[in-house]
């Protein structure tokens, strides 16, 4: 069988398999133990068990490996040592310390939507999302705070004080599977009030002056106006989808919030953006939308 050769320097977003991943270098204090309490394809493994115990069929549907700028603690390290031993930019060779998984739950999927768990690993800590992806437009979406986790501090909510350990992370993957129909329930019912609620021009007008505000009030330097909370789009993302979303209605016919979620969400994806902010910033833009029907 042909060696996988990996070159991060020519594309910065690599997809792997389960088993490839579990082949990359393994990262370890010095004790021993791993960086972060848990390797990343054993994160994936412990959350596909989860699931499998019950009876969801959760399958991997992608895995990306992603490099980033980090002068201490890179996204993706080549081993010289390792290239000796495996070949040439073998998977074997690479340490790889910003990972993306989706992990699809087809206990329940239909034609257009499956249920799709988020495992992001990264230099930071680790993220668990969980929510309804769009089929045709692969679009991950959050659908509220108690649908995402973290043990490190990324979400306007979540207090700096509030240090998730690891343990806590599993624990709410695993309620997410126990508790799955109530879950879902709430899910399909907040996927509802966006279908349902419509949108027009001057709706859309006003989003798009709410997320150029959110992201201004995040960036700024002035303390009186900042925000914590994460905004929902950046500035290249606001442009790209605004464009688009005009698009969509140059002829001035509504469209349901939901249709409208679906095009602003669909830059959040890794590959597209630094892997870190996917998760939060799918929540932030869910959040603003919904309290935008909540307030009509």
């Amino acid at each position: 069988m042909e060696q996988r050769q990996l070159n991060f320097a020519e594309k910065p977003v690599q997809v792997l398999t389960l088993e490839e991943l579990e082949k990359s270098y393994h990262e370890n204090l010095p004790t021993g133990d791993p960086v972060g309490g848990i390797y990343h394809f054993a994160l994936i493994q412990q959350v596909l068990e989860i699931f499998e115990k019950r009876g969801l069929k959760p399958v991997v549907q992608e895995i990306f490996a992603a490099a980033n700028r980090d002068s201490k603690r890179p996204g993706v390290t080549l081993l010289p040592q390792l290239e000796e031993k495996f070949g040439e930019r073998a998977i074997e060779a690479h340490l790889l310390r910003r990972v993306y998984a989706n992990i699809e739950i087809r206990s329940d999927e239909t034609d257009d939507i499956v249920t799709c768990l988020a495992v992001a690993y990264h230099q930071k800590g680790i993220q668990l999302g969980i929510g309804p992806m769009v089929k045709v437009c692969h679009n991950q979406t959050i659908l509220g705070a108690q649908d995402v986790i973290s043990n490190y501090t990324c979400y306007g909510g979540q207090s700096r004080k509030d240090k998730f350990t690891l343990e806590m992370v599993m624990d709410r993957t695993q309620q997410w599977a126990d508790d799955y129909e109530p879950y879902q329930k709430v899910r399909k019912e907040r996927m509802g009030a966006l279908k349902s609620a419509q949108m027009d021009r001057n709706g859309m007008l006003q989003l798009i002056g709410v997320l150029v505000e959110k992201r201004i009030l995040h960036d700024t330097n002035n303390d009186v106006l900042r925000i914590s909370q994460p905004y929902p789009l950046n500035s290249s993302q606001i442009n790209e989808t605004s464009e688009q979303l005009i698009a969509l209605m140059r002829h001035d016919e509504p469209i349901s919030y939901w249709n409208a979620y679906q095009q602003l969400n669909t830059v959040l994806k890794p590959g597209r953006m630094d892997i870190p902010q996917v998760l939060p910033q799918s929540l932030a833009l869910f959040e603003t939308m919904y309290e935008n029907i909540k307030t009509k």
